[in-house]
């Protein structure tokens, strides 16, 4: 039977050594596939079926785009996604920091209530406004 240390030890370097390999597999796989000359990894189901950019329309060529340093593109493709990017990438570094070092290195985020409040609203703005045919909103679709 393995003890409880040894399990935890096993899930620290479970995610010391599958963080960084899941984020080189998907900066591979966007590098691999170009979403912003190529026809990208996935068609997105919901405009295909309504005609309406959903809010997560455009974020493989964003993150492609910010990959490739082109902060610029990367708002013009889903201003949203980048907005909100750093809050889980501030999370999953301080994750992965604790499993690293066994203890806190950056403070969490204490409480996530208004930050997902705030998510909520502009995610039902963002989807709203960016659908709008006329200008300046018409400059939210990808």
């Amino acid at each position: 039977m393995i003890s409880a240390s040894v399990k935890k030890l096993q899930g620290r370097l479970a995610i010391i050594l599958g963080a960084p390999a899941l984020a080189a597999v998907g900066i591979l796989v966007l590098l691999w596939s170009d979403p912003i000359h190529g026809p990208g990894l996935l068609p997105c189901f919901f405009h295909g079926l309504t005609g309406l950019y959903c809010i997560g329309c455009g974020a493989t060529r964003a993150l492609a785009a910010l990959l490739h340093g082109d902060l610029a593109a990367a708002l013009s493709y889903n201003l949203f996604m980048m907005i909100w990017l750093p809050w889980p990438a501030y999370a999953l570094l301080g994750e992965w920091l604790r499993a690293l070092a066994g203890r806190r290195i950056i403070p969490p985020i204490k409480d996530t209530r208004p930050l997902l409040w705030a998510l909520l609203v502009s995610a039902i703005l963002f989807f709203i406004l960016r659908n709008l045919p006329w200008y300046p909103w018409n400059w939210l679709a990808p």
